[in-house]
């Protein structure tokens, strides 16, 4: 008889301290239940803009001179120096025009950078970056979600007086992947209150 109230408090205990955390769970199955249908509508325009969100392609002209090579900002090889306008379609959705200024160095994790994005269309992010060494990813320019570079960029600049910019963003891949699914790590999918 001792052994069935032991047992019989120790279900009912562990009920009550597992109700919080099925609370959690429940709210957080309730939401994407409850954004189900908003999901299905706005699917394959997401799928769209997530494949678009899978590279960068800049091109521009000016005064300038650049060769780049880069596996995620930490392995970086080039230099490049001038100022150049540009129609930009980046990363984290950056669509228009702008001029930069730069100038920069790089051998694999050593190296110098000074770069501006300056006068630039609503929806090119205004913005500075000066660094030594290898850049930081916490810094607000490589923010995973809003930040105007991405840390984890594939790819290469290359110019002299025309120049492009060519990347491909793994981490895009990845939510691109997931889309399929409906999850979104980006958090970038379009749903009512995007309008």
């Amino acid at each position: 008889m001792m052994k069935k109230l032991f047992l019989i408090a120790a279900v009912l205990a562990g009920m009550m301290f597992s109700l919080p955390m099925q609370a959690a769970e429940r709210s957080a199955a309730g939401e994407f239940f409850d954004r189900l249908p908003e999901k299905l509508v706005f699917y394959i325009p997401n799928r769209l803009l997530d494949a678009l969100d899978m590279f960068s392609v800049n091109v521009g002209a000016g005064l300038v001179a650049q060769a780049r090579l880069m596996c995620t900002r930490a392995i970086d090889v080039g230099a490049g120096w001038g100022t150049t306008a540009k129609l930009y379609k980046s990363h984290n959705r950056q669509y228009g025009c702008g001029i930069e200024e730069m100038w920069y160095y790089s051998l694999i994790c050593v190296g110098e950078e000074h770069y501006s994005m300056i006068t630039n269309s609503p929806w090119v992010d205004n913005y500075v970056e000066m660094r030594t060494g290898i850049p930081d990813p916490t810094v607000r320019t490589y923010d995973f979600f809003t930040g105007p570079r991405d840390y984890w960029a594939i790819g290469g600049s290359l110019g002299f007086l025309i120049d492009g910019d060519l990347y491909i963003h793994p981490v895009e891949w990845l939510d691109f992947a997931l889309g399929f699914l409906l999850i979104d790590i980006k958090q970038d999918d379009l749903t009512l209150d995007s309008f």
